[in-house]
């Protein structure tokens, strides 16, 4: 059974016919359209976009003389992601958001340099890794629910407590307990870095260099130097206990950047290094399974049947105790839940990349210097392919239907050799959590009417996201 989703869906009617091919020649907006573009992208990006987009496999746009376009063909995002990867680095803008608190970490690094840096941090998202972190996952979980009870808690801030949970799934597994730092400051930090850096300002919108100081890069600095300040902390009380005792060491993923070295000429990486690497995954593994809950649990407050039946499930499969990592394969509906939640509203809703050199894509050729925008948001919305995109419908992802899902049309974690190598690890968390939270509470959204979706980096509820929680 589906119903229409009611909040925060676009204004536009996913049943108009598909239109058959993409223009033959670049729209070129008018000065005034630009400046509209503008206006809407700064406020929300989401916000920003024609209906076509929806619609069209391709559409094509020009910007002071360079060519944007925006693609939703599977086919030609494999071609993207996948097939000629190498043509297709990530996009000068993308790369201004992440370098400052990054720098040259996974997420941003390219070439070789990408290529050993995730040879490096690979076993530490090895299946069997993952699964030795599910109890560390439930009981940090656990422990909020124990927290709430204590308090008395009645209504929460659904995605302070999101992110104070995954956070502290975080500093429980992948970095260890002694490598903790203040949740609350350091959620407030990323916070105030994707509210600045991550806002498309008009230094963005016109391409000035990054020395320019705009209010927005201003205004970052504080979040940066705590990062950075923290990050830096951590690594050398580590690297002082690997000289001291390296026996005493936790074997975690701090750990493993600190003593990896490059197989080919045994070079190890250096405290900038690892420090970029450690922002990344405190950044990307907290923020992004955050806000993934936050979806999941507001679309479950509106849709009392889809609730209902995540209950029935925790119910039969668990009977009142604890998930295990076992579970996490048990629990089907859950899964499909989190993963329709994942379509609608995707962690990451832009990937920015840029063509080095021709190419074609969907018959269309492509120049060098083609800004290239790959929207998970605007493909796991996009009427050519999906049946009524805009609702919510778990069922999509159910055995024998998520099969036949394009690989490139569903792209929650990205897609090819650059997809989020914490995939299997944040789908496990996400599972987990919501079946320990699930089992004990039901969630009600206090304002669902005010809650809107916007896009920074990543997707979050604009101004919080308020939810009543009662006892099952």
């Amino acid at each position: 059974m589906s119903e229409v989703l009611n909040a925060a869906a676009l204004p536009r009617d996913p049943r108009r016919p598909i239109a058959p091919a993409p223009p033959l020649e670049p729209e070129r907006p008018r000065i005034r359209d630009i400046a509209a573009f503008f206006f809407r992208a700064r406020r929300n990006l989401l916000t920003a976009f024609s209906d076509l987009v929806y619609r069209q496999p391709i559409v094509r746009r020009a910007f002071m003389g360079t060519p944007v376009w925006i693609v939703s063909d599977p086919e030609a995002v494999k071609r993207i992601l996948l097939d000629n990867v190498a043509n297709y680095p990530k996009g000068v803008q993308q790369q201004r958001r992440l370098r400052p608190a990054v720098g040259d970490g996974l997420l941003t690094a390219g070439g070789e340099s990408w290529r050993w840096q995730r040879r490096t941090t690979a076993p530490a998202f090895q299946h069997k890794k993952i699964v030795a972190f599910a109890p560390a996952m439930t009981a940090a979980a656990d422990d909020m629910l124990k927290a709430w009870a204590s308090a008395g808690a009645r209504e929460i801030d659904l995605p302070r407590e999101m992110m104070f949970l995954t956070y502290d799934v975080l500093s429980r597994t992948v970095f260890g307990a002694d490598a903790r730092t203040d949740a609350q400051k350091m959620g407030a930090a990323f916070e105030r870095y994707f509210d600045t850096i991550g806002k498309l300002d008009l230094a963005a919108f016109l391409n000035l260099p990054e020395w320019v100081p705009t209010l927005g890069r201003l205004r970052a600095r504080p979040a940066l130097r705590y990062f950075h300040g923290e990050i830096g902390r951590i690594v050398a009380e580590r690297r002082a206990l690997l000289a001291r005792a390296a026996a005493a060491a936790p074997d975690d993923l701090l750990t493993m950047l600190l003593t990896a070295t490059d197989p080919e000429d045994g070079r190890p990486m250096d405290d900038r290094q690892v420090i970029d690497n450690a922002i990344t995954f405190i950044g990307a593994g907290h923020e992004t399974t955050a806000n993934a809950l936050c979806w999941t649990l507001y679309l479950l407050s509106e849709f009392d049947w889809a609730d209902a039946r995540v209950a029935e499930e925790l119910d039969r499969v668990l009977n009142g105790r604890l998930p295990t990592a076992e579970d996490a394969g048990r629990l089907v509906y859950t899964r499909q839940v989190l993963e329709e939640a994942m379509r609608l509203y995707p962690p990451a809703p832009f990937l920015g990349r840029e063509a080095i050199e021709a190419d074609e894509l969907c018959g269309l050729p492509v120049k060098p210097g083609t800004q290239i925008l790959v929207s998970p948001w605007i493909i796991h919305r996009h009427a050519a392919l999906w049946d009524e995109p805009d609702l919510f419908d778990p069922e999509r992802f159910a055995p024998g239907r998520r099969e036949a899902i394009h690989r490139f049309a569903y792209i929650p974690f990205g897609a090819g050799p650059r997809i989020c190598i914490g995939m299997a690890f944040a789908m496990q968390e996400a599972v987990l959590l919501l079946a320990t939270m699930l089992q004990r509470h039901r969630f009600k959204a206090v304002a669902p009417e005010a809650i809107e979706p916007h896009a920074t980096i990543t997707l979050r509820p604009r101004g919080g996201m308020k939810m009543r929680i009662e006892p099952r």
